[in-house]
């Protein structure tokens, strides 16, 4: 009866990972699009946030994955390892094909912000939810180093649709910025497909 039990379990565990190996293993690199360009945080969009910064945009990357369940992600990335004064910028957004998929998708990135920032001893992310909200579920956070702020991270889920950010070197501590840099990307967030 015991060994039954370690088999049963042992045969879910392979079907888990065997399911999720074959779903990351049917994903595919597909071009982003001009919609998807849109509603992703771009670094032209912080650099008007900064004076006297101009982005090299050869430092800037955009890659769009379609999965076997018709979701997708794209993700945004700008990290220039020659210039201390340049910020970092991340960007990804989730979009699945139902509403209960999106909120797992949400605590996935939530779990994984947790998971990253607990290995990082100088770094405390400060949740700041009282200056902003979006969507159905969402978590605002200033990134702080020795009591200091210098990033934000941003995850929030709407529908369908997952956005995160992850921001160091320039940060947002007021609701009227935050609105201002991501209102307009949340708009076009919810014109992107659904599957």
């Amino acid at each position: 009866m015991i060994l039954g039990l370690f088999l049963s379990i042992g045969s879910v565990v392979v079907l888990i990972v065997g399911g999720g190996a074959f779903f990351l293993l049917t994903a595919t690199d597909v071009p982003g699009t001009t919609a998807d360009r849109g509603a992703v945080l771009g670094i032209t969009d912080v650099a008007l946030w900064i004076d006297d910064f101009s982005p090299d945009t050869s430092k800037e990357s955009l890659k769009k994955t379609k999965y076997i369940d018709k979701s997708y992600d794209i993700e945004f990335e700008y990290a220039d390892s020659l210039n201390d004064d340049a910020p970092y910028l991340i960007c990804s957004i989730t979009v699945e094909p139902s509403i209960s998929d999106a909120r797992i998708a949400y605590t996935a990135v939530k779990a994984g912000f947790s998971l990253g920032f607990s290995g990082a001893q100088d770094v405390k992310r400060v949740a700041c939810n009282v200056l902003f909200r979006w969507g159905d579920d969402s978590e605002f956070s200033l990134l702080k180093a020795s009591g200091l702020s210098f990033g934000n991270v941003f995850v929030g889920s709407k529908g369908k649709r997952v956005f995160m950010i992850t921001v160091s070197g320039i940060y947002f501590d007021e609701s009227a910025e935050i609105s201002d840099l991501l209102g307009e990307k949340w708009r076009a967030l919810e014109r992107l497909p659904a599957p």
